[in-house]
């Protein structure tokens, strides 16, 4: 009876088993199968036909110098096990990097691309051809750059076995402890450019680094393995609160990157060399010598989850020191922290995120942060510190354009837009200089066929010009119009308006050496009135008298007004939308007045009886214009301090760009892609789940968007793995296309 029932649901189980066999599944259902295949490779379904081996001799751990015979190779260099039983952990299935000499190889033709290779191979059930490559490799000095990685893995699952079991249970020496470690470091800087084997490469070491040495400084290279908290970052983290010291920024850069709630923006992803020292600098400016902790309760779990499908779950160790990495206090202060960092990146990063701009150009240099370019090390940056150093000593600082344009190693464009004029003023600022005239503070941008002018101490990042600053500029450039309309500057006009920043009070120390480099840049460039005429021409009369008196001081610096002056006077006064028949009172009325000095505690403000010559006249004017009762000529001097036309780049439209006039994609793959965009990163299941309802592969439509990336900007768009990053700002300039 038994036996009958046995056969009938033998029959059923067929019958069932056949019918599914003649129903084809839907394209949508393929790419799931094709997962559930996978997991079901790691449950150890068999790869080939041939049956299981009889081999009962256990298995054991081969030193390195014992040679043992595979086929007809020799394997002297040892870390593997051998034999024909040693059972996973679970007891059920065999060690899967357990080599048993008596199954078959393939040595005619060996599966060098690891075209049989499963996701979670075992050395028992791959194919006669794979184990026939593999065991070539082992055989080797396992150090081809180009080997498969499968069988790389292979090889780590049994340096994974003989760290997490054997050495737990007391059977590992000090010496070969040390000697494991030495070669999962070698096996990371040959292989390490795969980022699976990398993380696994790296937790192992940091794992085995924390239990076995956990009183020696730890590689730098081991604190972050970006696949969660590392045992070495843990144990270093808790040690720290624990003794009540500082965290430094190593650790808590570490701490941010590795946090499973925090995820870095592109910018700091693609600069990570340069945010990782920005986020140093600013983790000092905030935090000094680091944030101190207060311990926790919670106690620290040394945790690894191991590559071999034999050694599953979680192999971990508790120690009695806080877990700190649980805390979320701190942590949210280094995500805001992280994320001022990014944000100063985002220009250099939109910069060196084009395939024709190079990181390591002066041009990219001068969109990092002033002290982030100060403290990197850069050749080209040196010669131009020189350079401008030498032209300071030498020439004042008087330089054409084009002469600055080639010491950056910029080609000379048509015209200077705005953005190029910040990009030329931030490059040497960033050299620890200052340039005349900077669009961002005098209202005036470089010619390409015209000067300008360097100067020593660079505005800085924290540089707000004042209204004094302003009102100078104004006054500044309207003398050295003056100064220049016979076609000759005299040393006393020079020297007046030099005296006019010298001697004035209200501006700041920072300011005077801009206004002095600014001046000798007007005195030296073609008068350019753009601008000032219609500006005058909405002012007061008693405002445009203290303009005309600021002209006619600087013509009288000299103490003498010839005919030929007054008719450039007259000239000027036109252009500027004044009265030129003014010109002849206003020099009577400066070279004729009595003039009082400035009051001050120990004096009275009554007019002495005595004429003053034509210079203090002007300094009169300019005490008034800056008096506490004018305070309307002085706004309307900061108001007027304005030049050429000065054309902004056109504004880009905040929100994402849609594909709808971008060729080269269809209609499913744009609307992917559209969805994509809306944010930079995506949980791997979300993205499956969106190419469904659109009947697409999501290996397939990532591929095509990277593609359709790549023809437009040399750049892929979408960064694949468990978590699925978008590019944003390549997104953008996709748009701008």
């Amino acid at each position: 009876m038994e036996l009958l029932i046995i056969i009938i649901v033998g029959v059923v189980i067929y019958a069932v088993a056949k019918n599914s066999l003649k129903k084809p599944a839907p394209l949508d259902d393929v790419e799931n199968e094709l997962t559930d295949f996978r997991i079901t490779v790691s449950t150890s379904t068999s790869y080939s036909s041939e049956p299981e081996s009889k081999n009962k001799k256990p298995g054991k751990w081969v030193q390195p110098g014992e040679a043992i015979k595979v086929g007809s190779e020799s394997i002297s260099g040892g870390y593997f096990y051998t034999g024909g039983s040693l059972k996973s952990l679970d007891g059920y299935d065999t060690e899967a990097s357990l080599i048993d000499p008596t199954l078959k190889l393939n040595n005619s033709s060996p599966d060098y691309g690891g075209d049989d290779m499963g996701y979670w191979p075992t050395y028992g059930q791959i194919s006669p051809q794979s184990r026939a490559a593999y065991i070539e490799w082992l055989a080797s000095d396992r150090k081809d750059p180009e080997a498969y990685i499968g069988y790389v893995f292979l090889y780590f699952y049994g340096l994974e076995r003989r760290i997490l079991v054997d050495a737990a249970a007391g059977d590992v020496s000090d010496s070969e402890i040390d000697a494991l470690i030495n070669e999962l470091q070698r096996l990371r800087t040959i292989y390490g450019d795969n980022r699976s084997f990398n993380g696994y490469a790296t937790g192992l070491l940091s794992h085995a680094w924390a239990l076995y040495k956990p009183d020696q400084h730890p590689d730098k290279s081991i604190l972050l393995a970006k696949r969660g908290f590392t045992s070495v970052f843990k144990l270093q983290l808790a040690k720290t609160v624990d003794r009540g010291e500082p965290v430094t920024s190593e650790l808590a850069l570490v701490w941010i990157k590795s946090h499973p709630e925090f995820s870095l923006r592109t910018p700091a992803r693609r600069c990570e060399q340069e945010f990782d020292e920005l986020f140093a600098m600013r983790y000092k400016k905030k935090f000094g010598d680091g944030l101190v902790i207060a311990p926790n309760k919670t106690k620290v779990q040394l945790e690894y989850y191991p590559a071999s499908s034999s050694l599953r779950g979680s192999h971990g160790t508790k120690v009695d020191l806080p877990d700190a990495s649980r805390l979320k206090a701190p942590v949210k202060k280094l995500m805001v922290l992280a994320e001022v960092c990014t944000v100063e990146l985002e220009a250099y990063s939109r910069f060196i995120g084009k395939p024709e701009n190079s990181r390591e150009s002066l041009a990219a240099a001068a969109y990092l942060p002033t002290d982030l370019a100060a403290s990197s090390s850069n050749s080209q940056f040196d010669q131009l510190k020189s350079w401008i150093a030498s032209k300071i000593d030498s020439e004042s600082g008087l330089v054409t354009t084009e002469e600055l344009l080639s010491q950056l190693g910029e080609e000379a464009p048509l015209k200077i837009n705005k953005k190029e004029a910040i990009m030329l003023a931030g490059l040497v600022e960033k050299s620890g200089f200052g340039l005349a005239p900077d669009v961002r503070y005098h209202q005036a941008k470089p010619e390409l066929n015209g000067n300008v002018v360097l100067f020593n101490k660079a505005h800085g990042e924290g540089f707000k010009p004042s209204n004094a600053f302003n009102q100078v500029g104004t006054i500044l450039r309207l003398g050295a119009m003056v100064a220049s309309i016979d076609g000759h500057i005299d040393n006393s006009e020079i020297d007046l308006l030099e005296k006019l920043i010298s001697e004035d009070k209200q501006l700041k120390k920072d300011e005077k050496p801009s206004l002095q480099a600014y001046l000798h840049w007007r005195l030296n460039t073609k008068v350019n009135m753009t601008g000032l005429k219609a500006r005058l021409e909405s002012i007061s009369d008693r405002e445009k008298t203290a303009v005309s008196h600021i002209l006619v001081g600087v013509a009288l610096a000299d103490g003498n007004v010839d005919p030929t002056e007054i008719k450039q006077l007259e000239k000027l006064y036109t252009s500027l939308g004044l009265d030129k028949s003014m010109v002849s009172s206003d020099i009577h009325s400066l070279t004729s007045r009595k003039v009082a000095p400035e009051p001050t505690a120990s004096t009275s403000a009554k007019q002495p009886e005595s004429l003053v010559s034509s210079e203090f006249s002007l300094n009169y004017e300019l005490i008034n214009i800056h008096g506490s009762e004018t305070d309307d000529v002085k706004a309307i001097l900061g108001s007027i301090f304005v030049d050429e036309t000065i054309d902004d780049e056109p504004e880009v439209v905040e929100g994402l760009p849609t594909v709808g006039t971008i060729t080269g994609l269809d209609a499913s793959h744009t609307r992917f892609y559209e969805t994509l965009i809306t944010k930079e990163q995506w949980a791997s299941e979300e993205v499956r789940s969106l190419c469904k309802e659109l009947n697409l592969m999501m290996n397939g439509a990532i591929e095509t968007l990277n593609d359709w990336a790549f023809e437009n900007l040399d750049a892929p768009i979408v960064e694949d793995g468990s978590t699925v990053f978008v590019d944003l700002e390549l997104a953008e300039e996709i748009a701008a296309l």
